[in-house]
C-alpha cells in the first residue's frame, strides 16, 4: 500500500472535495483522482462513491480514514515541529477577525509579532463575517463570544470584561434601571444581530434575561455611536467608552451586577497538523495580551 496515496485520500476526505484538496496541495485534480484509483486497485476495494455533487465514503473507506488519519496527523505535527525548530519561520499567515478587535486589541500584537519574525508576511481581513477557513484558505480566525462552528478547533486566548453604559442624555430622559429586570422597560443596544438577552452572574442564577433591543448591529463602533446619540443602554468594554466616561457624557449602569466576561477564541481547522506559523502567532498573542487594558 502506497502511503503517499493514502495521504492524498485522507486530504480529499478532509476537504470533502478533489478540487479543494488539489488546490491546497498544489497538484492536479486528475493526479489525485488517478492515484486514489490506484490505491483502490491495490487494496481491491472501493473507497469512495463519486457523484457530480458530493463524495461519500464506503464502509471500507470510512475504516481506512478513521484508522490512518490520526497517524498522518501526528506525523505532520512532528514534521512541522522539527522544521520550525530548524528554520527561521517564514511565509504568509492569513488571519480574519472583527474590525474592533484588529484596531483596538490586535494592532500591537501583530506589529510585535512581525518584528519578532521578520520573514513572515501577514494578511488580515477585518470583517465580522464567519469565514470558511478551509474554503477560503484562512489559517486562523479570532472570534468573540460563543462559538457555533463545531467543525473548527477553538482555543480561548483571553476574556474581555464588559459593563453596561448609557449616555447622560438617555438617563436624564428615561432614568436608571435599578435591577437587571428593569432592562425590559428600557431601550438597549445589542452588539450582535442575533442578540436576544443579557446575563448577569449575580442575578437570576446567571440565566439570561430578556432585553428590549431597539438597535442591534454587528459593529461595536456603530453601537457606540448609537449609545452617544442617546438611543439606549449598551454593553461595552470600558476602554472603548473611556473618553466619553471621563468627559461625563456616558456613565456605567447596574454596576453592582456582574456581566460575564466575553471569551476571545482562536479558531483553526485542525490541531493535529497545525501550521507552525499559527502556533507561533497564538503563543505570541497569549503572551502579549496578558496585560491588555481591554482584558483586565
Amino acid at each position: 500500500m502506497n502511503l503517499n496515496d493514502v495521504r492524498l485520500f485522507i486530504r480529499v476526505i478532509e476537504h470533502n472535495s478533489f478540487t479543494a484538496a488539489a488546490d491546497k496541495l498544489g497538484i492536479q485534480k486528475s493526479t489525485i483522482s488517478r492515484r486514489i484509483a490506484q490505491l483502490e486497485d491495490e487494496l481491491g476495494v472501493r473507497l469512495l462513491q463519486r457523484t457530480t455533487r458530493k463524495l461519500s465514503l464506503t464502509s471500507e473507506g470510512q475504516d481506512l480514514f478513521q484508522r490512518c488519519q490520526p497517524l498522518f496527523d501526528e506525523l505532520d505535527s512532528v514534521e512541522n515541529y522539527v522544521v520550525s525548530r530548524q528554520e527561521e519561520p517564514k511565509g504568509r499567515l492569513r488571519i480574519t477577525m472583527a474590525p474592533e478587535m484588529g484596531i483596538f486589541i490586535m494592532n500591537d500584537v501583530v506589529a510585535s509579532f512581525m518584528e519578532k519574525y521578520p520573514l513572515i508576511q501577514v494578511d488580515i481581513e477585518l470583517s465580522p463575517r464567519l469565514v470558511d477557513l478551509v474554503e477560503e484558505g484562512i489559517d486562523l480566525a479570532l472570534r468573540v463570544g460563543d462559538l457555533s462552528d463545531s467543525s473548527l478547533i477553538g482555543r480561548k486566548i483571553a476574556d474581555a470584561n464588559v459593563r453596561l453604559y448609557a449616555s447622560k442624555g438617555y438617563l436624564d430622559k428615561y432614568g436608571k434601571p435599578s435591577t437587571p429586570d428593569d432592562l425590559s422597560n428600557h431601550q438597549c443596544i445589542g452588539a450582535a444581530l442575533t442578540a436576544q438577552s443579557w446575563a448577569f452572574e449575580n442575578w437570576n442564577e446567571g440565566k439570561p434575561i430578556h432585553v428590549n433591543f431597539r438597535v442591534r448591529a454587528n459593529n461595536m463602533s456603530f453601537c457606540r455611536e448609537m449609545l452617544r446619540k442617546n438611543l439606549g443602554i449598551a454593553r461595552m468594554p470600558k476602554p472603548f467608552c473611556l473618553e466619553d466616561i471621563e468627559a461625563g457624557n456616558i456613565e456605567e449602569v447596574l454596576a453592582e451586577y456582574h456581566v460575564p466576561t466575553v471569551g476571545i477564541h482562536a479558531l483553526y481547522p485542525s490541531r493535529r497538523h497545525l501550521n507552525p506559523k499559527v502556533r507561533l502567532f497564538i503563543d505570541h498573542m497569549i503572551e502579549s495580551l496578558d496585560e491588555h487594558p481591554w482584558l483586565n
